[in-house]
């Protein structure tokens, strides 16, 4: 199969989507098949050295230009095109309009255009009304891309009924974001890890993240409740700006910030080194855990027991295959006595984490993504 992926973002460009579409774009080219990648990004070294994987900066940030020079690499080389939708990386501010409608086009003239949906649009507010008007336009974005391809992909379920309240979803199907940190840690690295965050050998509750706003206040409210229930557990932040966030704990809860420790910005191997190392994660999300969520993951992937929160976005698959405990959105009380719970009960904790091992590779891993892509593309042709 030949593929023409299309992307805002790619490493070595920080963020989640450029990740995954390298991840998709080396285990497409590692199941035989032909990739091409089209970004606002330089080409690197880390693709251009993969078999069957050729990178193409696009001349524009997907205007005029790319779309020209889109149509003919298509009628070049005619593929399945797979867009890495997330409205915000085409351009234009994230009302990049006419490109939906060029792919819209596109199909019209016998292209096979495919939308993996990473996100559909903006919300209303009435906190940030200037932005209304753009989440407007976004609705009219992903209306139109619905009409544009023959098949969507959803990184979770929950935006179904988005997409459905703008258009009519043709064939559909759900692609978890799978962990873009490896399996990969080394024995001696793990326990050196362990030994410089709880010296004493207490519990360590990790939690590996971004710590943007949202999530950063779930946390503020639950360390208090955690160390009210587990008095002796030890915590390692991880991941972009986690020592930002201890700097903050420090100020609010110094006894809290004394038993902490964060690792900063780590490469994807140390980071699974690090997450080997923890006892249990935590990972609450104020609206719940949902299959786009690469934190969680991150620490499915690496076989950690995981405590998150069961929300309004939360999918079905969570509570009925018991990949992670979960705990209300907002019961804090219920969180940290499910924390409390698996900290004092090591089989149960081993337990949890080898079904969170098993959904992962089952439901959410890269395997299980090309599984998909490559059976709707096969079916398609």
């Amino acid at each position: 199969m030949i593929w023409h992926l299309l992307t805002g973002e790619f490493p070595p460009d920080c963020g989640g989507v450029g990740d995954y579409t390298s991840d998709l774009a080396r285990a497409l080219s590692d199941a035989g098949d032909t990739v091409h990648v089209w970004t606002l990004a330089r080409a690197t070294d880390r693709g251009a050295d993969i078999p069957g994987i050729t990178l193409h900066e696009l001349p524009d940030a997907f205007g005029t230009q790319s779309r020209a020079a889109l149509e003919q690499a298509w009628r070049a080389t005619p593929g399945i095109v797979l867009l890495q939708y997330v409205p915000n990386a085409l351009g234009a501010g994230g009302a990049n309009l006419p490109f939906c409608r060029w792919l819209r086009r596109m199909r019209q003239h016998g292209a096979d255009i495919r939308v993996m949906f990473h996100e559909p649009y903006f919300y209303f507010t009435l906190t940030r009304p200037w932005r209304n008007a753009l989440a407007i336009v976004q609705r009219t974005m992903a209306a139109t891309l619905l009409q544009a391809a023959g098949t969507i992909y959803m990184s979770t379920e929950t935006w179904a009924p988005y997409l459905e309240a703008v258009g009519t979803l043709p064939r559909a199907a759900t692609l978890p974001i799978p962990s873009s940190i490896p399996n990969s840690p080394q024995e001696d690295a793990v326990a050196q890890h362990r030994a410089r965050i709880s010296p004493v050998g207490t519990p360590i509750v990790g939690h590996f993240g971004t710590y943007g706003d949202h999530v950063t206040a779930e946390l503020f409210a639950l360390l208090p409740a955690i160390v009210e229930q587990a008095p002796i557990a030890r915590f390692a932040f991880m991941g972009e700006r986690s020592r930002e966030f201890l700097d903050r704990v420090r100020e609010r809860h110094p006894a809290i910030a004394s038993r902490a420790w964060a690792s900063g910005r780590l490469p994807a191997d140390q980071v699974s080194e690090v997450l080997s190392a923890c006892d249990l994660l935590i990972q609450p999300f104020p609206d719940g855990i949902t299959t786009r969520r690469t934190s969680a993951m991150a620490g499915l992937r690496n076989g950690v027991a995981i405590v998150s929160t069961l929300g309004r976005l939360t999918e079905p698959v969570w509570k009925e295959t018991g990949a992670v405990a979960l705990a209300p959105v907002a019961d804090r009380t219920a969180f940290a006595r499910t924390v409390a719970r698996l900290l004092d009960d090591p089989e149960a904790r081993h337990l949890q984490a080898a079904q969170g091992v098993r959904i992962y590779e089952r439901h959410f891993s890269m395997p299980h993504t090309i599984a998909v892509l490559r059976g709707s593309a096969a079916k398609a042709a």
